[in-house]
């Protein structure tokens, strides 16, 4: 009996042994084959799985295996061994691997370059050039406005802007005319690995009247290998800042923001009202940071020169004189006055709430 059972047990293992052979035979194995693949000159759009529908696609090559067929979009490194140059067509001999397990996030084909067949130059890229639209939406090739009007900047060029740029530099910067001789700065176009970031138009707020060149500059491995410019004239000529007091003749409804492209730290946000017949403004910085009562005071020096009144000159008692709307609230830091306007930087603190603020009040000259 005992001869038997152990006749049976060795059954069974060699039948599991058989059944275990049989089913690696019939595994699926990656297999492959020999093609030729046509790679475009331009990119295209890639969305790999799983990729957020409101983020950016990312670049891909646009390949095929017929000239009649579709182009299909496979990621930028889908061709192991190929580097893309854009404006050049690729005919390529790859292997096609078909893998038998792929991952779940990925496509059960990959390619492995075996040579370069044939390439062709189909176009040469260009950098754009720098244009400017003011706020009526006139083209010019300069432009002059009051301060803290709108002036529109874009980059003029073909449909293959960001990919040319990609090519030709590692980054695209937009700077503007400054004081003595100064300039501020912005990336507008940069490449990285996996990103790729360009702004091909923008607003821009002029806080100080200026005149100059705004430009363009295109940076590959450190150096200037492009650049253009525009020319821009900034004045002052409104009765204070963007206002003209004859034309102030309710309160306003909204507060207003102004763009500064190449400064967002210092962003200027305004408001009006009517008080005893009066227009007052009132002008703050969106962000206000713990240097704005200094930066705001080296503003008005840069627009007024030195103020009239200060701590040591009776601010505090010149305030009530000058200005028609007092809050018990505000103390008056400084006084700048013109032909037009009464100008004070005033501390503002609400005892009950622990709330400062610094901003910049101005009425007309009484």
């Amino acid at each position: 009996m005992k001869q038997l059972k152990s006749f049976y047990c060795v059954l069974i293992a060699l039948c599991n042994i058989t059944a275990l052979t049989c089913c690696d035979k019939d595994a699926p194995t990656d297999w492959s084959e020999v093609i030729k693949l046509y790679v475009d000159a331009e990119l295209g759009e890639y969305r790999p799985w799983g990729h957020p529908e409101d983020a950016e696609p990312l670049d891909g090559l646009k390949i095929k295996e017929s000239k009649d067929a579709d182009w299909d979009i496979i990621p930028m490194n889908g061709i192991d061994g190929f580097t893309h140059s854009l404006g050049w067509e690729f005919y390529l001999e790859v292997e096609k691997v078909y893998l038998a397990n792929p991952p779940a996030d990925a496509s059960n084909i990959k390619y492995k370059l075996i040579k370069i067949v044939d390439e062709q130059k189909v176009r040469t890229p260009e950098f754009p050039t720098l244009e400017v639209k003011g706020a009526q939406g006139a083209l010019a090739n300069s432009y002059t406005a009051n301060i803290f009007e709108p002036v529109h900047f874009y980059l003029d060029g073909n449909d293959y802007m960001q990919q040319d740029l990609r090519e030709l530099c590692d980054s695209l910067v937009f700077d503007i005319p400054w004081l003595k001789g100064t300039r501020l700065s912005r990336k507008i176009y940069f490449h990285e690995v996996g990103r790729t970031q360009l702004i091909s138009g923008w607003n821009h707020r002029f806080i100080l009247p200026v005149g100059g060149l705004c430009r363009i500059r295109a940076y590959k491995d450190g150096e200037v290998v492009y650049g253009d410019a525009t020319s821009v004239s900034l004045t002052n000529d409104k009765d204070f800042l963007m206002y003209n007091w004859n034309e102030m003749t309710e309160n306003s409804d909204n507060s207003i923001g102004y763009v500064n492209f190449v400064d967002e730290k210092h962003e200027f946000v305004s408001s009006h009202y009517i008080a005893n017949g009066t227009p007052i403004v009132k002008v703050s910085l969106s962000k206000p940071a713990d240097d704005t009562l200094d930066w705001l005071y080296e503003y008005l020096c840069k627009l007024y020169k030195e103020p009239l009144y200060t701590a040591e000159s009776g601010v505090q008692e010149q305030y009530g004189k000058l200005f028609t709307d007092i809050d018990k609230r505000e103390t008056p830091q400084y006084i700048w006055k013109t032909d037009r306007s009464c100008i004070a930087l005033i501390h503002w603190y609400d005892s009950e709430e622990d709330i400062t603020e610094y901003y910049i009040k101005a009425e007309p000259v009484k």
